[in-house]
């Protein structure tokens, strides 16, 4: 199960709306939806929830660059079966032995969903709510009116920027947040 980065009660908070109980696993599955895409096609990374992996990782000139980021904590480091010394800067390792394997452990992610992703995925789910209320389906068109008298809703066609899917400007914006680079996740 991909756990989304908001819930329908923070989706119906923003939209000043109740769900159903039916509705309410329904816009959850959306959510999860949103939240996979701002997790695989925006970031690139699994920033949430946070989790522990470990892996075997072969240093370059005694350096390993963790594969994830936030990194939270390096819980282990070590070469067949014994801990090794390492210094932790910016979600590389440094290690003093330079090539042989190491195995690393390490918690990376955010305890709780940052807020600024959770706005994210309620509005690309809102964005979607629309066509899908109506009972249109998922597409590709972007809807470009809806008028109640002799009810009537136009598409137009959007190209490659719709759907459920963020301006070129937004996803820079979100990979500058999120991505691979320097981390700050507390000061001490």
């Amino acid at each position: 199960m991909v756990e989304a980065f908001a819930t329908y009660s923070d989706l119906e908070a923003r939209l000043n709306r109740v769900f159903s109980t039916q509705e309410r696993a329904w816009v959850t599955t959306l959510l999860e939806d949103a939240s996979t895409y701002l997790r695989d096609e925006v970031i690139g990374l699994q920033v949430f929830p946070q989790t522990q992996s470990t892996f075997k990782a072969y240093p370059n000139h005694g350096q390993v660059v963790l594969p994830q980021q936030p990194v939270i904590s390096v819980d282990a480091v070590t070469r067949n079966g014994a801990p090794i010394a390492y210094v932790l800067r910016d979600g590389v390792l440094f290690i003093q032995d330079n090539t042989a394997p190491v195995q690393i452990t390490f918690t990376y992610g955010y305890e709780t969903a940052p807020e600024s992703l959770k706005r994210w995925a309620c509005l690309l789910v809102s964005q979607a709510l629309t066509t899908l209320e109506l009972k249109l389906g998922l597409t590709v068109g972007g809807l470009s009116s809806v008028s109640i008298d002799d009810f009537k809703v136009a598409f137009a066609d959007g190209g490659a920027d719709t759907g459920m899917q963020l301006s070129d400007r937004n996803i820079a914006l979100i990979r500058g947040q999120y991505s691979t680079g320097t981390q700050v996740v507390g000061a001490y």
